[in-house]
Parts: structure tokens; sequence; C-alpha cells
């Protein structure tokens, strides 16, 4: 009997890191996989990337929409709501087995939510992480206490999960599904990039993603000010810029970035990369700058400088590639001086990959197949002695 996996994505970021897992999935014999898409996959300002999940020909592909008309916290707090209602109304009919989820959206909460009252079980990657200074802090460790079993991508994660009660009998560490992308996916070269995003990537160069500060109040735009203030100090530098993020404000730092760009021969904003040309452009460039857990997680594994501005991403196990910087004008600019140092790459690079070597879509897949049958949605609450 086949096990029907309903594997939810809300963004680029998390379906770039669920890809070669689901493609797994979706070849094994012992299940029945659905792709559900939300968020922003279905809007055009952030690319529009259902067209990307449609493009690998999964067998099944839903779409459940947002509905988020503005970025501000009262329109996610509704969206939240709808989507509730929405994949509860659609897990009834689907009748999934598990629902499969990656994360700390609040697309995801909402999805886990549902799932969660209607008695479905839950399986969560990337459990046990910190980003202290966003809303997904809140979210990822609500998902936790929903899910039934646990896939995390170190060993500090996997404690911090257990400390939160889960059974260590349900908490895997796997290592992070972004090395199976890197290892299997043919990278562009920097010449082919080149011609996609239409600027040299010629050092000194810099993948820039800024994403808004959820749990600080009106602090995102000026920080951001201060990192394009910075960037300005650095007229050689070729940047490829990542749109933000469809969170509280993420549209007032876009238009900061659209009318930065629009001066500067050199610099380019891009809606949506897609995994493949996004880890391409990791590989190709000089560094990454901003806030994302992409400078913590997948560039370290190019041995490239992370900047990494301000609490976003506070608490998080970083590699030395890491560089933890204020969110002033100045400690980015001393920052940005720093990661360009011959002595700082050298050593940064001797630093081991903290996060698996992969395999990890497999081994998720041999241990869903173990632990699907046995799953106790009456979990007891495990204390640490």
């Amino acid at each position: 009997m086949k096990h029907k996996i309903i594997a939810v994505t809300s963004s680029r970021a998390d379906y770039g890191i669920l890809k070669p897992l689901l493609k797994k999935i979706e070849k094994d014999e012992a299940f029945d996989l659905v792709v559900v898409a939300t968020g922003s996959h279905l809007d055009e300002k952030f690319g529009n990337t259902i067209t990307e999940i449609e493009k690998d020909n999964f067998a099944t592909v839903e779409k459940i929409p947002t509905h988020l008309t503005t970025t501000s916290a009262n329109a996610i707090n509704e969206a939240i709501g709808k989507l509730i209602a929405q994949f509860s109304n659609y897990y009834s009919t689907a009748k999934p087995d598990l629902v499969l989820v990656l994360g700390d959206r609040y697309e995801v909460f909402a999805a886990a939510i549902a799932a969660y009252v209607l008695q479905i079980p839950i399986a969560h990657i990337h459990g046990g992480e910190v980003s202290a200074g966003a809303f997904d802090e809140g979210f990822r460790h609500s998902i936790t206490k929903l899910s039934a079993l646990h896939f995390v991508i170190c060993e500090e994660y996997q404690n911090r999960v257990i400390q939160l009660g889960e059974n260590p009998k349900t908490v895997f560490n796997v290592g992070a599904l972004v090395v199976d992308n890197i290892q299997q996916e043919n990278l562009l070269s920097k010449e082919e990039l080149e011609k996609f995003i239409g600027i040299s990537l010629a050092s000194p160069s810099a993948l820039i993603t800024y994403h808004p500060v959820t749990l600080e109040k009106s602090t995102s735009l000026q920080h951001l000010q201060n990192l394009l203030e910075a960037l300005n100090h650095f007229p050689e530098m070729n940047l490829v810029f990542n749109k933000s993020n469809a969170d509280t404000d993420g549209d007032v730092l876009n238009k900061a970035l659209e009318a930065f760009v629009a001066k500067r021969d050199n610099a380019v904003l891009v809606d949506s990369l897609g995994m493949k040309k996004f880890l391409s452009t990791l590989k190709n460039v000089d560094m990454m700058i901003g806030n994302s857990s992409a400078g913590i997680i997948e560039m370290p594994y190019f041995k490239h400088p992370t900047i990494n501005i301000g609490d976003r991403q506070k608490g998080r196990h970083k590699a030395a590639t890491v560089i933890d910087c204020g969110a002033s004008f100045l400690d980015i600019s001393k920052s940005i001086i720093k990661a360009r140092t011959n002595a700082f790459v050298k050593n940064a690079a001797k630093d081991p990959y903290p996060f698996g070597s992969g395999n990890s879509a497999n081994k998720i897949i041999e241990l869903l197949k173990k632990n699907i049958p046995t799953i106790n949605l009456k979990k007891s609450f495990h204390d640490l002695h």
C-alpha cells in the first residue's frame, strides 16, 4: 500500500531545497506524491515561480493561493487565516497519509496547523534552527511542536528539537538537502550566468539578499539603506540582487532596490533566479551579503565569504566563512573590506562544511518508509533530566 504524501512549498527558497527529495519520492513505489504550491510561487512580483515547478513535470501539482494584497502585518495575518481554511478543505478531500513541510514560512505554518487539527501526521525539515530577528523563529518552533517526524541538518539543531520536548527517536540528523542539489546539478559557468543576468561577474562581485527583520519595528529600510550606501563606496563591485521575500515591508525594500539598481550599470535586480541559477551565482561570485539563511547554509559549501547583517539570523550555527556584522554603514563597509582580504578567504576555506556531506534525500526517504506506519499522534513531552 502506497503512502500518500502532500509536500507543501511556499517559495523559491524552500522549493530549491526540496526538489531533489521530491523527485526521489515520486519515483519510489512506496509513495504517491502531490506537490502543493502556495505563497510567492503564485505571485508575479516574485517571478511566478510556479512555472519552475511545472517544468519539473511532477505528476500532480496543486495550487493554493495566499491572497496577499500587501506585505503589511494585518494583510499577512489575514492571509494566514485564509490559508488555514483552504488547506483544511484541501486535506479533507485529498486525505494524505503525511504532510511534508520545510522551514519556517507563515504559509507553511498555516499548512501545518490545518494538518494537525485534521490529525494528519507532519514531517518537518530544517527544525531546531534559530533566527532571532524574524517571525520565522516562532513559526519554525511551532511547526516542530505540530510535527511527528523531524529531519534536521546538524547535531546542534537535533539537540534543540529534543529540548523542545520531542522524542529523540523521532528526530533525525540527515544533513542539508542543499548539498544534494549542489552535487547533482550541472551548475552554470560564469560565462553562462553572465549571459542570463546581463552583467559581468568579474571580481569583485557579490550576491545580495536582504529580507525584512520582522521582529524589529521600522529598522529594515534604514538598515538596507545603510547597506546600499556602503555598496556605493565600492563602485567596482558587480552586484546581483535578489528581491526581498513576501514578509512585512518586503514591498518597501524592493522599491529601494529597484531605485538603487536603476542608477548603477554593474548591478541587477532579479525576481527569482531559480534553484540552479541561484546556486550557480553562489559558486561564481566572490561573496554573499545580506541576512538570508542561504548565506549561512548554502554559501559556506562553496568556501566563499558571507557578510551576515544584523540579527535576522542570530543564533544559527555558522561556518568560519560567515562574518557577522552590525547594520550600520561603517560595520557593513568594514566587513566588505575584511571579506576581500586574502588572509580571511584562505583561513575560512580551511573550515569544514558543518551541514553534512550529501545523500540527505535518500536518508529521509528510508526514514519515512520506516516511520510512517508507526507514527503516534499522541506525543508525550520528552523531559530533559
